[in-house]
C-alpha cells in the first residue's frame, strides 16, 4: 500500500508489511534525548529456536516520527507521542498513524507552575472500539500542589471524529497530575497513575464503553519515600486486575512487591511479595530497571535505565518467580560509542506476528479527509489492520 496524503493533523503514513516469522520478536525504538530527528526502530528474533535467551537484531524498521517512550501496548499496537502528539504504530503493517494533539492554550498557568499534557489509549473489543484520553492539569513546582486538571476524549461517533470533554465524574474524583507517561487498558478500561497531592498517589481509570472515571486510592506504607517510589513503580496486568510492580527493594533485598486491585468498587487492595532466588540475585543486585508490562503468558519485562553493552533486558515469570536474562545482538556499535553531548534511551516491546485481521471503526477509519470549513466529518476508508500480539 502507497503513501497516503492527509492533513498534517490527522495523518496515515504506509510502509511495506512487516515480513512475517513464526518465532515471537522484539522492538527495540532507540533515539537521542538531545536530537530526536537521531531515531532508530529495529527488530530482533531468537538466533534460533533452541536459544530463547539470545536475540538477534534482522531487521531495521525506521520510520519518520518515531523516537519516544512506548506508552502502551495495544493490542499489538505500539502508542506512543511524538512532538507533543499522540500516535499509533502497527508493527506488523507497519503503518503509522498520528492523531491531532489536545490544545490547552485555555489553561492558565502561575509563574511558579508546570503544565503537563498525557494520553493514554484504550480499546473495548466487545464493541471494537478505540479511544483516547487526555489528561491536562497545572500542579507547584516546589510542593507539587495540583492547580487544576480536566480529561478530554478522541472519539469517533457518527462519521465525526473530535476531542470531547470528559463527562461529569463521581464527587470522589479530584484534581489530579498524572505522575507517569505509561497506562494500561484491560479489558476496555484504561488505567494510569496519578498525584493527587505531596504525599497521595492514585490509580485513575476509564471506562472506554460508557466514558465514566473513577480513582482509587494507592496504599502509602510507613517509610516510604513518595519521589523514590513514583520512580521504582510500574503498572501492569497481573491475574487480569491492574497491578503495581514496586521494585523500591529490588536491586538492595531482591524484594518485589505486587499491589494489586482487587475490588475497585470497594477500592481494596492485595499485596503479594516476592523474593527473587538466591541464584538470581546478580540479575538484579547492581542495575536499575525501568518495567515494560508483561507478555501474553504474564511474564513481567524488564529493561535497564542505563544503556548498557552488551545489551540485555530481564523476563520475569512471576508465578513461577524465575527471572530469564535476554541479550539483544546486533544493535549497531554507533549507539554504544555516541559523544558525551548525546544521551541514548532505548525501549523494547515484545510481540507475535499474528495473521489475525481486525477491522474496527476507529482504526480503519483512519485514512481521514479533514473538509476547509473544520466540520470534524470525515470520509472514511477502510483497510484491514493485522494485529500482533505480545508474546513469551
Amino acid at each position: 500500500m502507497g503513501f497516503t496524503e492527509l492533513p498534517m493533523d490527522l495523518l496515515a503514513i504506509f510502509h511495506p508489511p512487516f515480513p512475517y516469522s513464526p518465532f515471537p520478536s522484539s522492538l527495540h525504538v532507540l533515539w537521542d534525548v538531545n536530537n530526536y530527528l537521531d531515531a532508530e526502530i529495529l527488530s530482533s528474533a531468537p538466533q534460533d529456536a533452541t536459544t530463547p535467551s539470545a536475540f538477534l537484531v534482522d531487521h531495521d524498521l525506521t520510520t519518520p516520527r518515531m523516537g519516544s517512550h512506548i506508552l502502551q501496548n495495544l493490542g499489538g499496537f505500539m502508542c506512543y507521542i511524538y512532538w507533543n502528539k499522540p500516535r499509533i504504530y502497527n508493527p506488523a503493517t507497519r503503518q503509522l498513524v498520528t492523531l491531532p494533539f489536545k490544545k490547552s492554550d485555555h489553561v492558565t498557568v502561575p509563574p511558579e507552575g508546570k503544565k503537563i499534557v498525557r494520553y493514554y489509549f484504550g480499546y473495548d473489543a466487545l464493541n471494537h472500539k478505540y479511544k483516547v484520553v487526555s489528561s491536562i492539569s497545572v500542579h507547584l513546582l516546589q510542593n507539587m500542589e495540583v492547580i487544576s486538571s480536566e480529561n478530554w476524549v478522541f472519539v469517533l461517533k457518527g462519521g465525526r471524529c473530535s476531542w470531547k470533554r470528559a463527562a461529569l465524574t463521581p464527587p470522589d474524583f479530584c484534581p489530579h497530575v498524572p505522575c507517569k507517561m505509561e497506562g494500561l487498558c484491560i479489558d476496555g478500561v484504561i488505567y494510569y497513575m496519578a498525584l493527587l497531592g505531596p504525599f497521595e498517589y492514585v490509580f485513575v481509570s476509564f471506562d472506554v464503553r460508557s466514558e465514566e472515571f473513577n480513582m482509587i486510592l494507592v496504599p502509602r506504607r510507613d517509610g516510604d519515600e513518595l519521589l523514590e517510589r513514583f520512580q521504582n513503580v510500574g503498572i501492569l496486568e497481573y491475574g487480569g486486575k491492574a497491578t503495581l510492580f514496586d521494585q523500591t527493594n529490588l536491586k538492595d533485598k531482591s524484594v518485589v512487591a505486587l499491589w494489586s486491585v482487587e475490588d475497585a468498587g470497594s477500592k481494596k487492595w492485595s499485596c503479594k511479595n516476592l523474593v527473587v532466588k538466591p541464584s538470581q540475585r546478580h540479575l538484579v543486585n547492581t542495575i536499575t530497571f525501568n518495567v515494560k508490562g508483561t507478555t501474553q503468558s504474564g511474564k513481567v519485562l524488564l529493561i535497564p535505565k542505563d544503556f548498557l553493552f552488551p545489551f540485555h533486558i530481564l523476563c520475569y515469570d512471576i508465578q513461577n518467580n524465575d527471572m530469564r536474562k535476554i541479550e539483544i545482538g546486533g544493535i549497531p556499535d554507533r549507539w554504544f560509542n555516541m559523544d558525551e553531548d548525546s544521551e541514548v534511551c532505548v525501549d523494547v516491546m515484545f510481540m507475535d506476528q499474528s495473521e489475525s485481521v481486525i477491522s474496527s471503526d476507529f482504526v480503519s477509519s483512519l485514512d481521514w479527509t479533514e473538509r476547509d470549513n473544520h466540520d470534524t466529518s470525515i470520509i472514511p476508508s477502510y483497510f484491514p489492520i493485522s494485529t500482533s500480539l505480545p508474546i513469551l
